[in-house]
Order: structure tokens, then sequence, then C-alpha cells
């Protein structure tokens, strides 16, 4: 499957960027472009939702890594081959995890 943004918008206090394909170098420009206009558009944390990567390599890991370090970044869902590259690298540590799509998009409890 070809890599690509399946959708991005504003859940409540979080936005959610939902990718989905094989991701390598080649494919992660349009990642690139969405992240950076959600960072410059919105000021809340954003949540990478990874259910349809069915492939990714050390372009995404890293692309990831470098938008946690400019914002708060949860990661949801992530596949097997994701969560596998996380365990590899212990890169886990970096990101809130989720298994669903509930806990990060609802608003905190007062």
């Amino acid at each position: 499957m070809e890599a690509g943004v399946y959708y991005s918008e504003q859940f409540g206090r979080v936005w959610m960027i939902a990718l989905q394909g094989d991701f390598d170098l080649d494919g992660l420009g349009v990642v690139q472009e969405v992240t950076e206009q959600v960072l410059s558009a919105f000021r809340g944390p954003v949540v990478f939702d990874l259910a349809l990567v069915s492939f990714c390599d050390s372009a995404l890991l890293n692309h990831l890594v470098r938008t946690a370090a400019r914002r708060p970044t949860a990661l949801v869902q992530a596949s097997t081959a994701v969560a596998r590259l996380l365990e590899l690298t212990g890169a886990g540590a970096v990101f809130a995890s989720y298994e669903d799509l509930i806990a990060p998009t609802s608003e905190p409890e007062p």
C-alpha cells in the first residue's frame, strides 16, 4: 500500500494525523508536509494514528521523534511493524502510547 496520510484533523484538545501504508524515506514527504502544517496552525498535542502502517523504517521513526521534540506527541494503535521498531530502538519511551482513539482525544477530567 502506498504511504500516505489517511486523515488529519482536530479531535477535542489534540490534532490527529492518521497514516497508512509502507513508510520509508521515499514515502515520508507527505507526512512531513502535513505535520509542518499542523505544527504551524495548531498549538496543542499531536497524535499519530498508526493502525494502518504496514511497514516503517527509521525514516518514519526519526520524523516522529523530531515531532516529539517540538510538541507533545502520542502514538495510537501502533501496528505490529511500528511496535516492533519502537521496541527494538527503545524509542517508545519518547511517546505517550494508547491502544484506542478514545484516551488521547477525550477532555481531561477536572
